[in-house]
């Protein structure tokens, strides 16, 4: 049960989300709470703003007094969505169905103190925040690193080698709003459940593909992260230990050193001894067979990964997304699904569906907004 709401009212506020127009006879019927319980809990949502009468009803076959029909009111309070990149910062306010009401985007590139952290988050969150600052029931923060949600505590952030920060307690001090800090692609994975193409699935696998690679997991609808809160470090799975061992690059897991944006750049020019953004190696990829190489390559390993993870959880669906997984999807999943066809048994690879991310550089924010939802004020 989420924070603010009490059990019977989360029913309640449930159906009637559900259902955008119902009397307080229907909810009774629905909810099998009496009448006098379901008038008492709509009258405090109508005072607090949560709920409206919306307009009369039909009256029943029987006849009778027309019903006042319900309706839920999504903007009555509001939430901050923060994703914080290597590179950029992106937030967002949206009222509890996820609508965007504000959305604001800017640069991390050179951050290298906790207190410049600090004050990029405080940035973003101030060029969202409402007028009516009260209105906010949470603040939700998707970072590249390892965390742990409940306490908001931030172990270590590889992109701008900071470690051992309580981001949470810092927002919270200067905003008192609770805040909830989550590994990035963790966020991700529960805003494609709520809002994106992993909508209606329970058992989720996503994988984030840009200057990193890390992955979501989702089981029975329930974001996994672990006994220690830190499940999901992808980018560390093993596929080739016989060179992985030799690893002189320490700051990327050993799947990161394979497929990832720093992966490609480092590879290029280790190999060409020139500087070529991942960017520009996919602009180039088709005319130059060098690259193909590099690719093709990496996306064994990438494939073997993501094998695995399909023989050990067995999931619905496995979403693909991030800045190189959304803009490059088809090209990866026609090069991976060669060698997953190699490594999984027909049987469960035919079940599982592939889809690229609907939420594109959205998805951390409105992931991190879901969080917040589903922890603070009610699980839809």
């Amino acid at each position: 049960m989420s924070e603010i709401l009490k059990e019977v009212e989360e029913k309640i506020l449930k159906i009637l989300r559900k259902t955008p127009l119902i009397s307080r006879a229907d909810i009774s019927r629905e909810s099998n709470f009496s009448k006098p319980v379901v008038s008492q809990i709509i009258s405090k949502f109508i005072s607090e703003g949560a709920v409206e009468e919306k307009e009369i009803g039909e009256s029943s076959k029987k006849g009778g007094k027309k019903p006042i029909l319900l309706s839920f009111i999504p903007d009555y309070k509001y939430i901050i969505g923060i994703d914080v990149g290597g590179n950029k910062i992106i937030s967002v306010l949206t009222d509890l169905d996820g609508n965007i009401i504000k959305k604001y985007r800017g640069i991390t590139k050179g951050i290298k103190t906790k207190e410049e952290l600090t004050d990029a988050v405080k940035n973003s969150i101030n060029q969202v925040m409402p007028e009516i600052k009260s209105k906010v029931i949470g603040i939700g923060i998707g970072v590249p690193g390892t965390t742990d949600m409940k306490s908001g505590f931030i172990y270590y952030l590889p992109a701008f080698k900071i470690k051992n920060f309580n981001l949470s307690e810092k927002i919270n001090e200067i905003y008192s709003v609770p805040v909830i800090v989550s590994n990035d692609v963790t966020a991700n994975a529960f805003g494609e459940m709520w809002k994106g193409a992993a909508k209606n699935s329970k058992n989720i696998f996503l994988t984030a593909i840009g200057t990193g690679t890390g992955s979501g997991i989702i089981i029975n609808g329930d974001v996994y992260t672990g006994s220690h809160n830190m499940a999901g470090e992808f980018g560390y799975v093993i596929t080739d230990w016989q060179n992985e061992k030799n690893d002189s690059d320490k700051t990327f897991g050993h799947l990161e050193n394979w497929f990832s944006g720093h992966a490609i750049e480092k590879k290029v020019y280790e190999k060409f001894g020139k500087e070529v953004t991942a960017i520009d190696f996919f602009d180039d990829i088709e005319r130059n067979n060098d690259y193909k190489k590099i690719f093709y390559d990496s996306c064994e390993h990438l494939a073997l990964g993501i094998s695995n993870i399909i023989n050990l959880l067995d999931p619905e669906i496995i979403v693909i997304t991030g800045g190189i997984g959304y803009n490059r999807y088809e090209i990866i999943i026609e090069t991976i699904m060669k060698t997953l066809k190699e490594t999984v048994p027909e049987e469960i690879l035919s079940k599982i569906s592939f889809e690229r991310g609907k939420l594109g550089d959205l998805g951390v924010a409105l992931g991190a907004v879901s969080l917040v939802h589903d922890i603070l004020f009610m699980k839809l």
